[in-house]
């Protein structure tokens, strides 16, 4: 990265942890640079509007996250074994912020979704790309006989995906894990191939 890209994210990431906390609607430009320690006229520098930085958040945040998950769900052991690392994985670090953030992306499309349709566009683009990923370790699970086969593997990742965000928002809304743990009691059972049960 040059100096300008590096100053551009070191804005970015400032200004999603106060978004972070306080949701699109909630942060101003200000607040912005204020965390970032940057004049507001630098903000106008790398981004045309907040609507834009907020876009690029996301990208930011779903390329992370499809990062992250490539670790974790790549490698050697068994698909299901990976799977369960994920979301475990997830768990951990909701479990670090005391799960009073939740999930960014998770956290703009209750915002967003309704209000900006070029957001909503690119939260379910992003969104389509993480459940891809785990679709494909679902896959190759199937493949090898350790997962079930009763529903398509998109079909399946679909469902994971959404029933995990909705667990991540519980637990935002309690501020416990329980309803992380209800969601890793199914998820098991769900995958798992009745042969190797």
């Amino acid at each position: 990265m040059n100096k300008r890209e590096d100053k551009k994210e070191a804005i970015l990431l400032a200004g999603m942890e106060v978004m972070k906390g306080n949701g699109y609607n909630g942060t101003s430009v200000k607040d912005i640079v204020d965390a970032a320690g940057v004049p507001k006229g630098s903000f106008y520098n790398y981004f045309e509007s907040k609507e834009q930085f907020a876009l690029d958040a996301i990208s930011y945040a779903g390329d992370a996250g499809r990062d992250y998950a490539s670790g974790v769900l790549g490698g050697n052991e068994p698909a299901l074994t990976r799977l369960l690392n994920f979301f475990n994985c997830g768990i951990n670090l909701l479990e670090q912020g005391e799960y009073k953030h939740g999930c960014f992306i998770g956290n703009m499309c209750q915002e967003m979704a309704d209000v900006s349709d070029v957001m909503r566009r690119a939260l379910d683009t992003c969104m389509r790309k993480t459940i891809a990923q785990v679709a494909a370790v679902i896959e190759q699970g199937q493949a090898a006989g350790e997962i079930s086969k009763h529903a398509e593997p998109l079909v399946m990742a679909e469902f994971l995906f959404n029933a995990w965000e909705g667990a991540i928002m519980r637990a935002k809304a309690a501020k416990v894990r329980d309803p992380l743990d209800a969601f890793m009691a199914m998820v098991r059972p769900m995958l798992e191939a009745k042969s190797s049960a």
